[in-house]
């Protein structure tokens, strides 16, 4: 049986079969509820297209009779998509929420019940060099409570450098870093040097202070169970001392984790129980990560450094992304800022051509070729005045 604050449900088997059963419920009705929201992305764009090409169409057709009443026609069909959104998203399906893992209160046991101010670091003016080269320069910024932020940029330009910077471990800048008393960071390097080579994995993880119970809960929870935990970290592969590193951050009592390419030599799914475990983990994050798919799943705001200078997104991965895009597309539109504007001065020449064709036509038929036509004009000119008012603004 499983409550929850909805409703109380019986599964056939034990637990094992539970487990399975639930994790395969949740991947259907993740899969409605994704294909859902690509239908409603899908009118939504399409009811936004029919609108823009209806109102530029009608307008370019000024007193015409026959189009107007083509655009009415228009119009009904407009309405009918609008009806169909309204029916989908009234028969919305919830996205999923995944349950809590057992070792939910042991990853945020230094969290949990305590309070915390917003801003727990905050930068201000960072300059950064090594001998005579500059790495960053005058760079400002904070990390909220809460926070899960990705750290971008090329190779060498200081993503690192400023993970040590915000650790204390690099003070050689200039530059004001604060950081509340109330943080308690945990540091995940690339090296993995927090390991006692000569150690078990159950004793170098319960060095951090933690039971025996719950350092073999969350060493379970990352593929260690059994008899694994008595294996010498000596003997281990890279990816398996990745997890035994991030198992003792973890374990550290760290409110704040500040993680350099922790996913770094692991197999696709040591990396999916790292996320899992940070997803569940209520303090704040900022990392290092090559993985895009890491990347998409965990990050809530970017960082990006570039041309030394850094730049704060308040928005996902998937912001990040469409901002660059937006930003390439204005690069683009105002090189050929020329060529939009004669095109756009063709096609008005040509709607106004249509129309009065439209006026003359006596044919049906020839009416229908000349009534597509226009609408096909109207819409070209319409996006080319979308691209010209991009590169205006």
């Amino acid at each position: 049986w499983e409550l929850t604050s909805l409703d109380l449900k019986a599964y056939e088997g034990n637990y094992s079969a539970y487990k399975v059963q639930k994790e395969n419920e949740i991947k259907s009705i993740t899969k409605e509820y994704d294909n859902q929201q690509m239908r409603i992305q899908h009118l939504k764009q399409v009811i936004s297209d029919r609108k823009s090409w209806y109102s530029s169409a009608h307008k370019a057709a000024g007193t015409n009779d026959f189009y107007r009443s083509k655009a009415k026609k228009h119009a009904k069909v407009l309405k009918a998509k609008e009806r169909q959104l309204e029916r989908i998203e009234q028969a919305r399906v919830d996205k999923p929420q995944k349950p809590v893992s057992p070792a939910f209160e042991i990853i945020n046991k230094s969290i949990i019940g305590k309070k915390f101010p917003l801003f727990l670091v905050q930068g201000e003016n960072l300059f950064k060099s090594f001998g005579e080269r500059q790495i960053f320069q005058d760079i400002s910024f904070n990390i909220k409570r809460q926070d899960k932020i990705a750290l971008i940029g090329g190779n060498g330009v200081g993503k690192t450098t400023l993970l040590k910077i915000i650790c204390g471990l690099d003070k050689e800048f200039s530059g004001i870093i604060k950081i509340n008393p109330s943080v308690k960071v945990g540091y995940f390097a690339q090296e993995l040097d927090n390991l006692n080579n000569e150690a078990t994995i159950l004793d170098d993880v319960l060095a951090e202070g933690s039971t025996v119970e719950e350092a073999r809960l969350l060493l379970a929870g990352l593929l260690f169970r059994g008899d694994d935990v008595f294996k010498k970290i000596a003997n281990l592969s890279m990816g398996e001392k990745g997890r035994v590193a991030f198992a003792k951050l973890i374990l550290s009592g760290a409110n704040m984790l500040v993680l350099d390419e922790s996913t770094n030599y692991m197999d696709i799914m040591s990396k999916e129980k790292i996320e899992e475990v940070l997803e569940e983990f209520r303090g704040s994050i900022i990392f290092v990560s090559h993985d895009r798919y890491f990347i998409r799943r965990l990050a809530k705001r970017v960082f990006t450094i570039e041309d030394k200078k850094l730049y704060c997104l308040e928005g996902d991965y998937q912001y990040y992304l469409a901002k660059r895009k937006k930003q390439r597309n204005k690069k683009e539109v105002g090189m050929e800022y020329g060529i939009l504007s004669d095109n756009i001065k063709r096609l008005e020449l040509e709607l106004a051509f249509l129309s009065g064709k439209l006026n003359e036509a006596s044919d049906e038929e020839e009416k229908e070729k000349l009534d597509d036509r226009f609408l096909m004009v109207a819409k070209e000119l319409n996006k080319n005045r979308e691209l010209l008012l991009k590169y205006r603004k």
